[in-house]
């Protein structure tokens, strides 16, 4: 038995009330389970339908005790949306339905359900779209925050004591510091007949 105590099956019939699922392993001669709580990850509720593919974890006492652990991304659960730094949460049963994603390659936290198309959270707020770039940090708006302004190319620093300062600023960099190209410039060509070693008259 102790073999057996991880499992994939398919859920028969759920008991949406109890939180609860009976589940068929076909590769034991379809033998059904009786009903098994669903894991419920920080009381989460979100119940698996007929027909999904689950995890289950018996205990060593039997097939009668264990618990659904839930589901698991296979080739017939294919993620909606995936990437390194994508988090995204479903809500529905069908991908795409209802959701809450994050991802890092715009930076922007979106919501979707059945009736309202993708919103991001800055659409949501009235948020102009040079607000994705300011992180405020005072208890009151504007009391200090860090701000990139694109059309400057520039990154400000803002509290209470200094008051609103550039990065250029705090290093010391004057305008033309700011736009010089890094690369060294080139030799300047020898006149001819010039002594090289000559430095000046």
């Amino acid at each position: 038995m102790t073999d057996r105590l991880i499992r994939i099956g398919k859920v028969s019939t759920v008991d949406y009330e109890a939180g609860m699922v009976s589940v068929t392993y076909s590769h034991m001669d379809h033998n059904t389970t009786k009903k098994l709580p669903v894991f419920a990850m920080s009381d989460e509720y979100k119940m698996p339908a007929v027909g999904d593919e689950v995890l289950v974890l018996h205990l060593p006492t039997g097939q009668a005790s264990g618990i659904v652990l839930g589901r698991m991304w296979n080739k017939s659960n294919v993620p909606r949306k995936a990437g390194e730094h994508v988090y995204s949460q479903e809500f529905a049963h069908e991908p795409g339905e209802s959701y809450m994603e994050y991802d890092g390659a715009d930076g922007d936290l979106k919501f979707k359900d059945k009736n309202t198309g993708p919103v991001t959270l800055t659409e949501l707020l009235g948020l102009a779209e040079t607000d994705k770039h300011r992180r405020e940090f005072g208890d009151e708006p504007g009391e200090a925050y860090i701000e990139y302004r694109p059309e400057e190319g520039r990154m400000y620093f803002k509290d209470k004591r200094a008051g609103l300062v550039s990065l250029s600023t705090i290093l010391g960099l004057s305008e033309e510091d700011e736009l010089k190209d890094l690369e060294p410039e080139p030799n300047p060509e020898p006149v001819p007949g010039a002594d090289p070693g000559q430095t000046g008259g």
